[in-house]
């Protein structure tokens, strides 16, 4: 009697355990889009903040950046040489020159670049 009762906890130990686990290791996603910037900032400024070694609280943090469109490819663009903002899906009626602000996730500084990486962006209207 008493070794099935410790069998049964010992089992119901692991079956908690693992759900644990589960739930850890396969969280869900961050939809960027929807959460709310934790800073406003130009993006010579970010820039600047990197440089000066005072952007490290910045990483993974959703950020609003403003700026100058300097750079286009498919799927990214680049604000006034210094942030480079990857897009989750099509960033259409875009063009060098143009003013906009954008939200994204910031991911790092590029030293070999000096640029600062954004990804998962969205235009802000």
């Amino acid at each position: 009697m008493k070794k099935k009762r410790i069998f049964l906890i010992l089992i119901l130990l692991v079956a908690v355990g693992s759900f644990m686990v589960y739930n850890y290791m396969y969280q869900d996603h961050r939809d960027i889009k929807s959460e709310t910037p934790q800073l406003e900032i130009t993006a010579p400024y970010l820039l600047e903040r990197f440089k000066t070694n005072d952007g490290t609280g910045l990483l993974n943090k959703t950020i609003t950046v403003t700026g100058t469109i300097t750079g286009m490819e498919e799927g990214a663009i680049t604000l006034d040489e210094s942030v480079y903002a990857s897009f989750s899906g099509k960033s259409s009626g875009l063009k060098v020159n143009d003013k906009i602000a954008i939200k994204g996730r910031c991911i790092g500084y590029d030293e070999l670049f000096e640029i600062v990486k954004l990804d998962q962006c969205t235009v802000i209207k």
